[in-house]
């Protein structure tokens, strides 16, 4: 800690970090991520770069291969998340055996995070089959059903989620219509609120602007009994992006305004797990959102440029790829062609190291808008990369 102090004063930071002994064993230990200034500062402390700290992929031509190490973590957790549904149900549940289930879908998220909905989907249904049997043959008290069938709904939310990633959007709809059914038998509102911020996501995504807007809005007025600053903030960029599809550039934008201020206020005590994703990034991703729907590719293409210097390509790999897949949309809108073709191609090495259909198809519909200028070499040789490794 003392070294971590000097080398800030070392450098003149205008505050010098007041890093305890609790968090400094938790970003060791890798239970917490530290944030971009601290991991700059462990890499001024070490001498080591980003990538071998782990703190993002390695670009072509670094040394590192962390997505093996990704991979190999996956396996692990699929192959623990295997033995622990194999179990049989204990005779009686209690409030730490529901904590220890909670953890296990928290690490759910995270898994997706890394690898993308296909390659967790599967293993997500099953512990959503494990959770529902729970429910029905194991004994409990009362609060601890509630927080069964809660945590079941958001299991079978997250399928929601991972089936639209995975382009199965009927399955999607159908995993939300479950999701809502178990939230009203636990009176849970937190299940309700993400199951139609999800909804909101597959709206805009189908040109739906006017259901994106009643979701968000909908989601704001069930989340009043909680309403943290970070949730209110997802919902409202989800909001702008209903407003920008109906051509409403003041809504869109004042809703904008109203989630700018409150999208990187720290973790709340109230804060759902599954928010956890929700931060400056995914704010600057939806600004893009806006931008593009509205036509101001200027705007779009700072916010896309925002939206990747403030992910974090380790903990958020599929973001990557998709901030990466954005800016090359918004690039060919401005007829920007060989910068466009640059972070295409990356998009689609990023996009090869996580399983995610909805990216894949995104960089086809980027190839296609990029395939009139195929005689330029750049262009040419993008659209090749492309077939090879998702099939565009």
């Amino acid at each position: 800690m003392d070294a971590i102090r000097k080398r800030a004063r070392e450098r003149g930071d205008r505050v010098v970090p007041g890093l305890d002994q609790p968090s400094l064993s938790k970003h060791e230990s890798g239970d917490r991520r530290p944030s971009p200034y601290y991991q700059g500062l462990y890499c001024e402390l070490y001498g080591a770069t980003p990538v071998e700290l782990g703190f993002r992929l390695a670009l072509p031509g670094e040394n590192g291969h962390p997505e093996d190490v990704n991979r190999r973590e996956f396996l692990a957790g699929a192959a623990g998340f295997a033995a622990t549904l194999a179990l049989p149900a204990p005779t009686r549940l209690g409030t730490t055996d529901v904590a220890r289930l909670r953890q296990s879908v928290v690490h759910l998220y995270k898994l997706d995070d890394l690898h993308g909905a296909g390659s967790v989907y599967s293993v997500t249904a099953r512990t959503f089959r494990r959770l529902r049997s729970l429910v029905e043959y194991a004994s409990y008290d009362q609060t601890t059903g509630r927080a069964l069938r809660e945590l079941t709904g958001l299991t079978a939310e997250h399928a929601g989620w991972l089936a639209f990633d995975g382009e199965q959007n009927d399955d999607a709809r159908r995993w939300w219509l479950e999701a809502m059914h178990w939230a009203r038998l636990a009176d849970a509102d937190s299940v309700s609120v993400v199951t139609m911020s999800s909804m909101a996501v597959l709206a805009s995504d189908q040109h739906r602007p006017r259901e994106v807007v009643d979701l968000a809005t909908t989601a704001q007025s069930t989340a009043k009994r909680a309403p943290t600053p970070r949730l209110t903030s997802a919902l409202l960029a989800r909001e702008a992006v209903g407003h920008a599809g109906q051509g409403n550039a003041r809504s869109a934008h004042a809703s904008l305004r109203r989630a700018r201020n409150q999208a990187d206020q720290a973790r709340h005590d109230d804060d759902p797990s599954w928010l956890d994703f929700y931060g400056p990034a995914i704010f600057a991703s939806n600004e893009t959102r806006v931008a593009q729907i509205l036509g101001d590719t200027k705007a779009a293409e700072s916010a896309a440029r925002a939206a990747l210097a403030l992910n974090d390509p380790v903990a958020y790999s599929r973001n990557h790829a998709l901030y990466l897949i954005r800016l090359a949309e918004v690039l060919v809108e401005q007829r920007e062609i060989d910068d466009a073709v640059a972070v295409a191609r990356q998009a689609t090495v990023a996009a090869a190291t996580v399983d995610s259909a909805r990216i894949n198809r995104a960089i086809r519909d980027t190839a296609q808008n990029l395939a009139p200028f195929k005689d330029d070499p750049g262009v040419g040789r993008f659209l090749e990369q492309a077939r090879e490794t998702i099939g565009a």
